[in-house]
């Protein structure tokens, strides 16, 4: 049966609701970004991606395509390498990132990372997480023994690790130290979270205790996470962003993405057509 205007209207209306309320929630903005290595190495081109608040966002895409470039580019971990730049914009909360006068510590503290390979300090587990407060002044050790257990509770590590808290962190398997690594990113407080592939090298087990922190945190983070696992991406993303080469090549839904791409380049890699 076909619509009548008022109902056409009505649909209309509806679809610009919920777009201007996405826009209103988003946290991190890229505008025309193109970033490289070197004047030689263009390794993102053109990228305009708007991630939400308080969602799971995950980067797809096969080996060097980006995924961990654009990720980096959150918290200027790229400033890093000599010979790199960037051109267009970063917008987190509704600041240029690239602005002149940014305090990469606070941006840091506030955009906090986790790596593929955990790599935890070489001292006590209270030593890891009460680390970054004590950097940025805090010395009362009550409020720190409350910043500690409070950040590995966050990161479902605390009943495994609080009759040890004074011994090495070294001596925690490979998942107990990515959450530690995760509960030390926790401690400073951030409002955003990055992750670049970070159950990579882990065990299914290891990685389902990963997955879970992550779902627990996302009513009060915001989370990017860069994975080579589709699985995982489907399992716990709420929007994917399909790389390739440097480009976006398709961000929407991780549901609609995985069921009903709209690209044919994008099907071809969640099939397994190549990658």
């Amino acid at each position: 049966m076909e619509k009548t205007p008022n109902q056409k209207n009505a649909i209309v209306t509806n679809k610009e609701s919920i777009t201007m309320k996405f826009r209103e929630n988003i946290v991190i903005e890229t505008i025309n970004l193109d970033f490289y290595y070197s004047s030689d190495s263009h390794a993102l081109q053109d990228i305009n991606i708007q991630i939400p608040g308080k969602k799971v966002t995950a980067f797809i895409g096969p080996s060097g395509c980006g995924k961990s470039t654009l990720l980096r580019c959150f918290n200027r971990m790229n400033d890093l390498i000599p010979g790199s730049y960037l051109t267009g914009k970063v917008v987190i909360n509704e600041q240029d990132i690239y602005q002149n006068g940014i305090r990469l510590e606070e941006l840091r503290n506030k955009v906090g990372m986790v790596f593929q390979k955990s790599n935890p300090f070489p001292m006590s587990v209270w030593e890891n997480v009460a680390f970054g407060p004590k950097v940025n002044g805090i010395s009362d050790k009550r409020e720190l023994d409350n910043i500690v257990e409070s950040a590995l509770n966050q990161a479902d590590l605390w009943k495994e690790v609080k009759d040890r808290i004074n011994t090495s962190a070294l001596d925690l398997s490979g998942g107990q130290q990515q959450r530690l690594c995760i509960a030390r990113t926790l401690a400073n407080k951030p409002s955003i979270i990055l992750m670049d592939e970070p159950a990579s090298a882990l065990d299914p087990i290891s990685t389902g205790k990963i997955e879970e922190t992550i779902n627990e945190l996302k009513s009060q983070y915001t989370i990017v996470i860069v994975t080579h696992n589709m699985q995982q991406a489907a399992r716990i993303s709420d929007y994917t962003a399909f790389m390739m080469l440097g480009k976006q090549v398709e961000f929407s839904e991780t549901n609609q993405m995985f069921t009903n791409p709209r690209e044919k380049l994008t099907e071809d890699y969640i099939t397994g057509r190549f990658g």
